[in-house]
Formats: structure tokens, sequence, C-alpha cells
């Protein structure tokens, strides 16, 4: 049973965080397209640094889920 809840935390640490991430670069990238993009070379480029940023969220993200499962694991079981 503990692998398996092991996942859903990795999954669900990365889902949060990935959403997130997702959530707030929606915003900034629309003002930015308003405010400073020139041209479609720009735009791909912010929406290439978005993607790289997405990518990055959801290891990390995945990475904090563990993090939580190991200390709810710990004191699960009594220890600190």
């Amino acid at each position: 049973m503990s692998p398996a809840i092991r996942v859903l935390f990795i999954v669900a640490g990365a889902s949060m965080l990935g959403l997130f991430f997702y959530k707030l670069i929606g915003p900034v990238g629309h003002w930015y397209e308003l405010n400073f993009a020139k041209n479609d070379d720009d735009l791909s480029r912010a929406y290439t640094v978005a993607f790289a940023i997405q990518l990055g969220a959801l290891p990390a993200g995945g990475w904090l889920g563990d993090r939580l499962f190991r200390k709810w694991q710990q004191k699960r079981l009594g220890r600190r």
C-alpha cells in the first residue's frame, strides 16, 4: 500500500505545482504580450521560457510530494 500512496503523493505534488505555475504564467504571458512583445519572435521566446518553467515545475513538485510523503510516513509511524 505504501508504494501506491507514495506515487499518489508524487503525482499530486507535481500536478499542484504545475497547475500553480500554469495559472501564474498565463496572466504574466498575456501582460508581456500586450506591453512588450514587438513581433512573433518575442512571443515565441516567451512561450519557450514559459514551457521551460512548466517543465521544471513538474519534477520540483514531484520532489516536494515525495518529501511530504516521507514526513507523513514518519509522523504515522511515530518517529521524528
